[in-house]
């Protein structure tokens, strides 16, 4: 064994911070530069609580129906969020669970929901930077919205987005695969998995696909290439997009200042 092995931590986030842009993985995960407030990310967590909560208590094993089990969950995630929170946010977030109350109560059971906010720690594997010589144990760290079991047996990884915009997700299907391969770690029986993201903001609408266990294989080759290229990462050049308008980093970022449009609409990516 090597003296010299170092750890590198990855999660679907991070990787996808330098796959988008190299300059702001550095101001975050190098530097450690502190972060903007975005009310759209307090909205998001707000709402998953709301989620979780209401999932969680089915799987405690309550027998009582959907409205009052979605009053006590909204009733709790408010609480916890009372101080990040604002009325604009409490309503908004008030009719989308409503809004999910009319969908579920066409259904005779609740979802056959086998985990909510599933938190995972996985080692990748090893990945070595050629130049030097050193060794990087390379982990996966995060956290599943909700498994569940489809009527047709087909396992489901879920995924809520509070984005407005859903065009961005319709081909990027890297965050579900991810956690199709952290389910098939747990059951390498696993021959299928569905992944879909929830769009909170559209009626709950679902964004789905389905991987292949070959498929799902390859997520661990992938995660090796992304450590490798971050570890031999060397310039963190910027990759200005109109998303410069969320970034944490603006005012680190000449390039990405340029890029700015005088607006920001409230409520945009978030992973």
């Amino acid at each position: 064994m090597e003296n010299n092995i170092k750890e590198l931590r990855l999660s679907v986030s991070k990787t996808k911070t330098y796959l988008d842009c190299k300059a702001k993985y550095n101001f975050s995960y190098n530097l450690h530069l502190p972060k903007r407030e975005w009310g759209h990310l307090t909205f998001g967590k707000f709402c998953h609580k709301v989620l979780e909560d209401y999932h969680q208590i089915y799987l405690d094993g309550s027998k009582l129906p959907f409205n009052i089990v979605m009053a006590q969950a909204f009733k709790n995630a408010k609480e916890e969020f009372k101080k990040e929170t604002n009325k604009e946010m409490i309503k908004e977030c008030w009719e989308i669970i409503n809004q999910y109350l009319k969908i579920v109560s066409k259904e005779k059971k609740p979802a056959n929901v086998i985990a909510c906010e599933k938190k995972f720690n996985v080692v990748v594997g090893p990945s070595k930077l050629i130049e030097s010589g050193e060794v990087f144990n390379v982990s996966l760290i995060g956290m599943i919205d909700r498994v569940q079991i489809d009527d047709d047996n087909v396992l489901r990884v879920i995924d809520y987005k509070t984005s407005k915009s859903k065009k961005y997700l319709a081909k990027d299907f890297f965050q579900l695969a991810t956690y199709a391969w952290i389910m098939l770690l747990e059951d390498p029986s696993i021959k299928k998995v569905r992944g879909s993201y929830v769009l909170l903001r559209h009626n709950f609408e679902y964004i789905t696909t389905e991987f292949k266990r070959d498929e799902i294989l390859k997520i661990q080759d992938k995660y090796l290439d992304y450590a490798s290229r971050i570890i031999n990462e060397q310039m963190y050049d910027p990759n200005p997009t109109p998303l410069c308008n969320w970034c944490d980093f603006q005012e680190n970022c000449i390039i990405g200042k340029q890029k700015m449009a005088p607006e920001k609409i409230y409520g945009e990516v978030t992973w």
